[in-house]
């Protein structure tokens, strides 16, 4: 196989499953291009990740000369896009928004994160894989403790992106099964890996998962009103 144009595959794979749940979810387009629009932007992260987490392959060499390319920001719009809707595709609920949410503590958890990880970032500069994960986790704990009645949709987000996060990179091993080998700073990594993907993937989607699964009805305001149309109800 040639393996250079191996990352713009993956990416468009997860490109892929993003048109499947907009197609599924026509309720839920507009929070999905909300989620997509805000995940894209952050494809800048990507030079926190190489080389110290992978170097992949990439169209005119991007991210090995600049450490962000093109194929960053397919994925990172897809993963966004993805997570902020899957749980509630599968639970199908439906949005009521909150008249009393007082807007000023929305961000806080969000805040809380960045913080996090810039402590984590600081105590340990060459794990930033995990450090993702846990100021992920850290802002989905505050967000459920603050909304509880957005912990199952949390929850199910969390565990239908990373069942299909999983499901879709075992594909792209399938695909490419050296691609682990020969592209991932292994000798950074934890080496647990669940039929060839590496744990800290699945981490990430699990921890990502559960952030952007809610992320849309927090910041917004909004609770669920299964099997009713938008409503306005009491905070």
């Amino acid at each position: 196989m040639n393996y250079h144009l191996a990352y713009l595959v993956g990416a468009l794979l997860f490109d892929a499953a993003w048109a499947v749940c907009y197609l599924v979810g026509k309720k839920y387009r507009p929070q999905m291009i909300w989620g997509t629009a805000v995940t894209v932007p952050l494809a800048f992260t990507s030079f926190l990740f190489v080389p110290q987490y992978w170097t992949p392959p990439s169209l005119f060499d991007l991210d090995a000369r600049f450490r962000v390319g093109i194929e960053d920001f397919l994925w990172a719009g897809a993963v966004g896009g993805i997570a902020s809707v899957v749980g509630e595709i599968f639970l199908k609920e439906r949005f009521a928004a909150l008249r009393k949410q007082p807007r000023k503590k929305h961000y806080f958890p969000f805040i809380v994160m960045v913080v996090v990880f810039l402590i984590l970032r600081a105590w340990h500069p060459q794990k930033n894989i995990y450090n993702t994960a846990v100021a992920f986790a850290v802002c989905a704990l505050m967000v459920a403790l603050l909304r509880r009645d957005l912990i199952l949709t949390m929850i199910v987000g969390a565990v239908i992106f990373t069942i299909l996060y999983f499901a879709l990179f075992l594909y792209f091993l399938s695909l490419y099964r050296n691609f682990v080998d020969l592209y991932y700073n292994l000798a950074n990594l934890s080496g647990i890996r669940l039929l060839g993907v590496p744990i800290e993937e699945l981490m990430f989607a699990a921890s990502g998962g559960a952030v952007w699964s809610v992320a849309y009805e927090y910041l917004q305001g909004y609770r669920f009103a299964p099997g009713r149309g938008f409503r306005l109800v009491e905070a």
